[in-house]
């Protein structure tokens, strides 16, 4: 595999590299991870955008009781 050289501020790198331990994985292999996932979709790159899309807090509907239901004759 031929290497990338990224620029990323300190902090991030810290960041990055403690999410990668905390999954038992390289840097490398975390970030290689990432980068799959965002460009190897069927989606629709759209869809793809709205899914990352901050949604504000989400409300959980009301789920009712399923109606009974009388026996077909």
């Amino acid at each position: 595999m031929p290497p990338v050289t990224i620029y990323l501020p300190g902090d991030l790198i810290d960041a990055a590299r403690k999410e990668a331990r905390g999954r038992n994985r390289s840097l490398s292999v975390w970030i290689g991870g990432l980068v799959r996932d965002a460009v190897a979709t069927d989606w629709p790159r759209s869809f793809v955008d709205l899914l990352h899309q901050d949604a504000g807090d989400l409300v959980e509907p009301d789920d009712p009781p399923p109606e009974d239901i009388e026996p077909h004759r």
